[in-house]
């Protein structure tokens, strides 16, 4: 897109923080021209001076508080109403162990504008979180069932018609959530492959000929494992191959836990206690 100031003027963005360390300046950094004007949401446990002094520094950021972990999908919303109520029709999402290539965000603009009508609801990036990852050469949007929150396009009418982000879940699935939503409600979820987004996917364990598997600690497992369940439940009906093909994925993981991670007892027991809250309705922060 060759009008850079016109597009600013469409496109805000919302970063969430937890707890970070100062290299998540140089990640904002990598978008921040991209945009017209960056809500950091802040979910921190404790106060980061040196992080928040750097980000008192950069032109167009509005720096929010929360004082507490208010969970991804609360910080989302706020993000969203802000940029809302300050006129933008675009948001761009990400997270605090994002970064974004250069002209990113005009790439996701034009898979998001580029079909006929109003329905695209979302544009996502190709996600480099291997070394040497390529996206494809062809098709330039492609359409995707889900997609990562962060590094994503949202059309706030259309998040507007379809609801916030949902807040029960507070954290993991909120994105496939959303995805699988906009795509019930009628709007088309694209991945636009000229967008490179480099990610860091969470720590790794080294396995035996090169590979490697991602690892989270157990309060990641509690909620992945509950809130897949309520993903299952809500969207069984319109979406069953998905909910298929995410409960293989459920027990490949399972089988990973037991022969490759570490804490295996600790990880299995909060798994379980997902299981059971999901059963049961329980939804929110986790609460000891």
């Amino acid at each position: 897109m060759n009008d850079r100031p016109g597009q600013l003027r469409q496109i805000a963005g919302v970063v969430v923080l937890y707890n970070p360390a100062l290299w998540v300046v140089a990640n904002i950094r990598s978008y921040l021209d991209q945009v017209g004007e960056l809500f950091v949401v802040d979910n921190s446990d404790r106060s980061t001076p040196e992080v928040v002094s750097q980000l008192a520094l950069m032109p167009r950021l509005t720096y929010i508080a929360n004082g507490s972990n208010l969970g991804v999908a609360r910080a989302l919303n706020i993000g969203a109403e802000r940029a809302v109520a300050a006129g933008y029709c675009r948001l761009l999402t990400m997270d605090q162990d994002s970064s974004a290539m250069p002209g990113m965000v005009s790439a996701l603009l034009s898979c998001l504008d580029g079909e006929a009508g109003d329905a695209v609801g979302l544009a996502a990036p190709f996600l480099a979180t291997w070394k040497d990852e390529r996206p494809p050469e062809s098709p330039a949007c492609q359409p995707v069932l889900t997609a990562m929150t962060s590094g994503s396009l949202l059309d706030l009418r259309v998040y507007q018609k379809a609801g916030p982000f949902a807040d029960e879940l507070f954290i993991d699935f909120v994105d496939i959530e959303y995805c699988l939503r906009l795509q019930r409600t009628g709007f088309k979820v694209l991945r636009a492959n000229r967008a490179i987004l480099k990610h860091n996917v969470g720590s790794k364990i080294a396995l035996p000929g090169g590979f490697a598997v991602t690892s989270h600690d157990a309060i990641r497992k509690y909620y992945k494992t509950r809130n897949r369940l309520c993903v299952w439940e809500r969207y069984w009906t319109d979406f069953p191959a998905y909910c298929l093909r995410d409960a293989v994925r459920f027990f490949l993981e399972l089988a990973r836990l037991f022969l490759f991670e570490p804490e295996r007892v600790g990880k299995t027991r909060m798994m379980a206690r997902g299981i059971n809250h999901a059963c049961r309705g329980k939804m929110g922060k986790y609460v000891v």
